[in-house]
């Protein structure tokens, strides 16, 4: 047999040697080596395959590392979330307590319209203490109903502005306190009744009030510890301004309520904020000064010029004393000067002609009696004790029915009509009645007019001195009463004919 070539002298693509004298077909060596050839490639093949997928597995391995990595970190990511959200929650639980103990509600009150019923008032020190409890009582129970969100732990907080000075003379005038110690005593009761309680004296002046309890509004309004918003400011119509500015901001909406004292002004009529009533811790209607059915008045001093008004009266003789001591009558002012303004008036007046028909004196003693000056000179009174004056203004008693034999409000009337008072009553009564200065002052030419024309209160001092000119009785310039009814010559020359 010929020898066969080794294999290393043999590539792949070499040709298949064929067995000598095989001249019909292909050797069985070249069929071997050609089944070899493709069993090889098919091993590359193979070999490739077990590659390519070795370097994919290669590759999925690093990324499933990468991913098993990152699904640790979120794994850590989470529980580390997980006990942050459970410090937070236990922060907010504590802060939402925190904001409980500290959650407040506000009542802002105009106190120069919004005033407390007359007893309180009059009740001085301890009436302000009442007072300052019954709102914060009164407060809570409508918050207890209205808002049951709110915690019971809730503090109530209350600011009152006010021209303290001011509103004293005015009660002291509309008697419904007898002097106006008696307002600065309830004002100190109040702001001493609730620690959160403050009565504050703003002075005189225009709108002072008002602009503290706006601007107490506006910084309370968006405070988180502020709950609730009480506005007592029903006598003016200056609140609806900035309650128009919130009123499309719900939230403020819901945090305001409106206090119902004296009726709402019309402005309010249109306003979506709720409104309560704190029974009649409140008074209901303003202070009215001229409640005795008589025109709005002329100032002090315009003396036997002043207007006549709307006095029932129909015709008068004002009996003057010129610098001879002769008595003549004053011609009066028109009565539709009360249109035109005190100082029209009192131009008028002082332009009126010389009379010119000289009467001699009347000394009818049924009519009014005026001294040198023409002032009117109230008769003495009698002289009751300070308890029993405090006990006949407690009663309520009807100034005007009981001393004039009439009311210009009949069955619509607020004071006591169906009481039969003795006479050392009336007397007393008539005394309260002098304590509020005429609004007509010494000029008034009404013959049943029931309140003071001179200072009925002791001279100050043993014997009654005081400056010159000015007010010289024991309250001095806190008196109520005008300087011109001070130190009145008492003398009585005249009387005014009332026909």
């Amino acid at each position: 047999m010929p020898k066969l070539p080794a294999p290393s002298q043999m590539s792949d693509h070499a040709s298949i040697p064929s067995i000598a004298g095989d001249g019909v077909g292909e050797s069985a060596s070249a069929h071997l080596w050609k089944r070899h050839l493709e069993l090889k490639r098919v091993d590359n093949a193979k070999n490739d395959l077990v590659e390519e997928l070795l370097h994919r597995y290669d590759s999925l391995n690093d990324v499933f590392k990468q991913e098993c990595e990152d699904h640790e970190r979120e794994r850590e990511f989470n529980r580390r979330c997980q006990r942050k959200l459970k410090e937070l929650g236990s922060l907010v639980h504590r802060y939402e307590g925190d904001l409980d103990l500290e959650s407040y509600v506000l009542v802002l009150i105009d106190g120069d319209g919004l005033i407390f019923n007359d007893s309180l008032l009059l009740d001085g020190t301890p009436g302000g203490q009442r007072a300052a409890g019954l709102l914060e009582q009164f407060v809570y129970d409508y918050v207890r109903a209205e808002h049951p969100e709110i915690s019971s732990a809730v503090k109530i907080t209350a600011r009152v502005y006010a021209n303290v000075k001011g509103l004293s003379e005015t009660c002291r005038r509309a008697s419904i306190t007898s002097k106006t110690s008696d307002l600065r005593e309830f004002v100190i009761g109040f702001s001493q009744g609730k620690f959160l309680m403050d009565f504050v004296d703003v002075g005189a002046g225009k709108d002072r009030a008002d602009q503290k309890v706006v601007e107490q509004l506006k910084l309370n309004l968006r405070n988180r510890h502020c709950r609730q918003i009480l506005l007592g400011g029903s006598h003016d119509n200056g609140y609806t301004r900035i309650l128009g500015e919130v009123v499309n901001y719900e939230q403020a909406v819901q945090k305001i309520t409106l206090i119902e004292g004296v009726p709402f002004a019309r402005e309010y009529g249109a306003l979506p904020f709720r409104v309560h009533k704190f029974g009649d811790l409140f008074r209901p209607q303003k202070i009215n000064l001229y409640d005795q059915g008589f025109p709005t008045p002329f100032p002090p001093g315009l003396g036997p010029f002043q207007n006549r008004m709307q006095s029932p009266i129909s015709t008068s003789s004002i009996m003057t004393v010129n610098d001879n001591h002769n008595m003549s009558p004053s011609s009066v002012a028109s009565p539709t000067a009360a249109s035109t303004g005190w100082a029209n008036v009192a131009a008028k007046a002082a332009r009126l002609p010389a009379p010119i028909n000289q009467t001699p004196p009347m000394r009818d003693t049924s009519g009014i009696p005026r001294n040198r000056k023409g002032q009117r000179i109230d008769p003495p009174t009698s002289n009751s004790g300070i308890d029993e004056v405090t006990r006949v203004k407690r009663m309520k008693m009807c100034n005007v029915h009981f001393l004039r034999n009439e009311c210009p409000y009949g069955k619509a009337c607020t004071h006591v009509h169906d009481y039969k008072p003795s006479k050392a009553e009336l007397d007393t009564l008539r005394l309260v009645a002098r304590s509020q200065p005429c609004i007509h002052g010494t000029g008034c030419n009404d013959a049943k007019c029931i309140y003071g024309h001179r200072c009925p209160h002791p001279k100050a001092g043993k014997s009654g001195g005081g400056a010159a000119g000015g007010k010289n009785c024991h309250f001095f310039d806190e008196c109520k009463f005008p300087v011109e009814m001070h130190n009145m010559d008492l003398s009585v020359v005249q009387f005014q004919v009332v026909r």
